[in-house]
């Protein structure tokens, strides 16, 4: 394998981990917008109709995001990199942590966050 395509599957990795935190999160978009900005639209009535893919989508982020960190830390062989440093990667992988983070846990953190401090 070339170091060329190990920068693009770790990169494709990492994306594919935040794609699936946000997709995660579709059933809540409808509530949060309304919440964040006050708006109401009947084109969102739909968005709850995702709920089902809230779990799948939390295990594909998570298993994506173990898998980075495998690749990073605990390969036998180490992400050989050409293109980009592994230091690099390494910044770009913890970047994205809390990112992913925070789209997997807002459903439940806002509610909670928003019940203590009205």
């Amino acid at each position: 394998m070339s170091a060329s395509n190990s920068v693009k599957r770790g990169l494709v990795t990492l994306l594919a981990a935040v794609i699936a935190a946000g997709a995660s999160t579709l059933c809540c978009v409808g509530p949060l917008l309304y919440l964040v900005f006050g708006i109401s639209a009947a084109g969102l009535i739909g968005v709850p109709a995702f709920d089902w893919l809230q779990i799948p989508m939390i295990i594909l982020s998570v298993g994506l995001m173990a898998r980075g960190f495998w690749r990073l830390y605990l390969a036998p062989r180490p992400v050989c990199v050409n293109l980009i440093s592994r230091r690099m990667l390494v910044w770009l992988y913890w970047l994205s942590v809390p990112l992913v983070l925070a789209l997997l846990t807002y459903p439940w953190v806002l509610p909670w966050f928003l019940e203590r401090n009205p």
